[in-house]
């Protein structure tokens, strides 16, 4: 029994983005003296920021109290049984009881620093077999890519809870594109540093340092569609067609996406010194529909890079600073296959996998228009194919060893799934339908309904079978 101060857990998020710099020039001295070009990324600041988190502090006490109490823990129990079962009577005894009580007193505070630290040039060089002249400091991030670094002041678990009467400044990246360790230094050093105090201070500094570039997902670097002044552009251009009343309305459904690229470039030449294969993009453009359980997926197409890109003017931004622009253009409906068309969809999979045989996925599916005056988001993401710093397809990587025929073609390597190998973020533009326009036909809603029951049915089956054998009630 006795009191303690104890701290509570708190952290900072600091995201991590590429260094800004003017591309273009570094692409017209890396043409003339590589060198030079590699010289000049190296004299860039090295990423670091200071913050400070302030956590609260509590007062923790405990006592013990003689009391009567009925309880099977302090005082036993009589235990009566029969052929079936046992029952526990508890007894009832005086016993010692604990209490406990808190009681917030304060605050702390703990200032930090954390700096990337440059890979020495002594290891680190163009004569290093993994050197990529645009990852000249070890730590680069590539258009795209983003790392959230989390600063805490307590290392917590859920055994040990969100309280601890020491301070255990840590450092964590989530999601990191390089392989890191970090040191921590403890600033003005005394007696009393790191532990709970009322009012406390103390100061850290944390140093990272990179090891190696590791594989991860494709970052994403499409944004919304910008004008040269940075004016915004409409990211859909819509598809005139017949209404209600047949009439002809301009906003009838959305036929193309719009986003812009500052990275298509960069990663271009990143896959020409790193790769023999050719870097390609798929464009995965899923369509999000409401339903009472949230956002439903409704269709998916993907994009090759070849047929989306077309190259605008936007090469300067209104600060100046040079960047190749890309604008892409992604048709929403091109053709009735259902991986080119978001508004057609395939057949239940109970109908879907026989038809296979005989049918080609073309006629195993279906036009499946929208919904009139309702809101709908489409969601982009980018895989970066045949570019060794990410995740790959198996169909990228066929000589893979998880992705051989005795593995059975990756099906038990995560990686090799679309979820992972495909940006985590996504660029989402969400738009209503018009109200006045309406192509839905009986054939969509037949389908909608065969896909409800072939998912009820299941369900439905499993109730009747635990009822059955008597675990349902």
């Amino acid at each position: 029994m006795g009191e303690s101060l104890k701290c509570s857990e708190a952290h900072h998020e600091h995201l991590r983005q590429q260094m800004p710099y003017d591309e273009e020039a570094w692409q017209d001295l890396k043409n003339i003296d590589r060198t030079k070009a590699i010289e000049f990324l190296r004299q860039l600041p090295e990423p670091e920021w200071s913050a400070a988190i302030h956590y609260p502090t509590n007062l923790h006490w405990s006592w013990q109290e003689c009391e009567l109490v009925t309880s099977e823990l302090h005082c036993g129990a009589i235990v009566y049984c029969d052929d079936n079962s046992c029952t526990h009577i508890p007894l009832t005894c005086y016993a010692d009881i604990t209490h406990d009580e808190e009681l917030a007193c304060g605050h702390g505070q703990l200032d930090f620093n954390v700096k990337f630290i440059r890979k020495d040039a002594k290891w680190w060089h163009p004569g290093h077999k993994n050197h990529v002249d645009i990852l000249a400091n070890g730590y680069d991030l590539l258009p795209g890519e983003k790392e959230v670094i989390t600063v805490g002041n307590l290392k917590t678990s859920w055994w040990s809870g969100n309280q601890s009467e020491k301070l255990s400044p840590t450092l964590s990246i989530e999601d990191p594109r390089n392989e890191y360790s970090s040191g921590m230094t403890i600033n003005d050093k005394h007696a009393e540093s790191l532990s709970c105090r009322v009012n406390g201070y103390d100061n850290v500094s944390f140093s990272v340092y990179t090891s190696k570039r590791i594989t991860s997902s494709s970052p994403n670097a499409f944004s919304l569609p910008t004008a040269f002044d940075n004016t915004e552009l409409e990211p859909l251009i819509w598809q005139s067609t017949t209404g209600y009343n047949g009439q002809r309305v301009a906003k009838g459904f959305p036929l193309i996406m719009r986003a812009q690229d500052y990275s298509a470039a960069t990663m271009s030449e990143v896959s020409e010194d790193i790769s023999k294969k050719l870097k390609s993009i798929i464009i995965r453009v899923q369509l999000f529909e409401p339903s009472i359980f949230g956002e439903r997926l409704k269709s998916t197409i993907y994009i090759d890079e070849a047929k989306a890109i077309q190259q605008t003017l936007n090469a300067i931004s209104s600060d100046q600073k040079i960047r190749r622009s890309t604008l892409w253009e992604f048709k929403l409906k091109n053709g009735d296959h259902p991986n080119k068309n978001i508004y057609r969809s395939f057949v239940p999979s109970l109908f879907y996998y026989p038809g296979k045989v005989f049918l080609s996925d073309d006629e195993l599916s279906y036009d499946d228009h929208l919904t009139p005056d309702t809101e709908y988001t489409l969601k982009l993401t980018v895989y970066q194919k045949n570019l060794p710093f990410y995740l790959q397809s198996c169909e990228s990587d066929p000589d893979a060893w998880d992705c051989k025929w005795y593995t059975l073609w990756g099906l038990f390597s995560w990686n090799r799934y679309e979820r992972n190998y495909f940006s985590k973020k996504s660029l989402d533009v969400r738009f209503k339908t018009n109200p006045n326009v309406d192509h839905r036909t009986w054939l969509s809603t037949f389908w909608h309904s065969v896909g409800w029951t072939q998912a009820l049915v299941p369900i439905g089956a499993t109730v009747l079978t635990l009822k059955y054998l008597g675990i349902w009630f």
